[in-house]
């Protein structure tokens, strides 16, 4: 099983910026994992995970001394980068569930800059690569994935000159535990099914004159208001005259896409 937005979403640190990216298309900044709404992207499946510097508004933070970079209203801030996709990444997965360091490793971006953490005591090493990480991590549970200040002697020349915040001062945090985490549901099914929408339409799609007759987040409650909302139709157009056929229609919203899908009484059979 492919790794999903919705399994690393729970493994991210609550204290670090993200950009939750689609592959080939447009991305959103997040101050927090807080601020992405519940289920947005959770079906998705993850293509990387990385460091970017992206663009937050200055009404959030004031403008750092020295920034050399700055757009209107907006400054570059340095965020943990989830990439996602529609279909999954040809990667074999060795366990399913508790998310193991072995099965997240191919995600992470190459380099530069890693730091790992023993869970029980807090004890760190660093690496430049992610090929320098020794497989002696490979069976440790992942704990949390994050972003900490890089202090590493080798590059403070480097970096002396650059006053403003950005990646490449920072390194990327993997937080490894003996055992997996005790408050993380691993039931690997969507929890985030879309409400369902029972309406009248004139001419089968939505406008300003259809009537909303219910929203329906169980299937087997959808499926007796849609039969009922056909009775009550049947009779209404003995009396009604329109100009265009009239019908009961079932939608399916779609959190992650945001949209509206139209489906028939059979498709919410359980």
């Amino acid at each position: 099983m492919a790794i999903r937005f919705g399994e690393i979403k729970e493994y991210l640190a609550r204290n670090v910026r993200l950009s939750v990216h689609k592959k080939d298309d447009h991305y959103d900044d997040y101050l927090m994992v807080s601020d992405i709404p519940e289920c947005k992207y959770d079906d998705y499946f993850v293509y990387g995970v990385g460091m970017i510097d992206v663009e937050f508004s200055q009404d959030e933070y004031a403008e750092p001394e020295g920034m050399d970079f700055i757009m209107k209203d907006m400054d570059l801030k340095p965020a943990i980068e989830i990439v996602i996709q529609k279909e999954p990444r040809e990667i074999e997965r060795k366990e399913e569930g508790c998310l193991k360091y072995r099965d997240l490793k191919p995600y992470l971006q190459t380099g530069r800059n890693f730091t790992v953490y023993k869970r029980e005591n807090w004890n760190k090493e660093e690496y430049e690569y992610k090929s320098d990480i020794p497989e002696k991590y490979d069976d440790k549970y992942v704990y949390g994935i994050g972003m900490e200040n890089n202090y590493s002697e080798d590059d403070v020349v480097d970096r002396i000159e650059i006053k403003h915040d950005t990646v490449s001062k920072k390194r990327m945090v993997i937080v490894l535990s003996d055992t997996p985490r005790s408050d993380i549901s691993y039931d690997s099914r969507s929890k985030c099914k879309g409400p369902f929408f029972l309406v009248v339409t004139a001419d089968k799609w939505c406008h300003d004159a259809d009537e909303w007759l219910g929203i329906y987040t169980n299937r087997k409650e959808a499926r007796e208001a849609y039969d009922r909302a056909v009775v009550w139709w049947e009779e209404e157009n003995k009396t009604s005259r329109y100009n265009t056929p009239q019908e009961v229609t079932l939608f399916e919203y779609i959190l992650k896409d945001d949209c509206f899908r139209k489906v028939s009484r059979e498709e919410l059979e359980d």
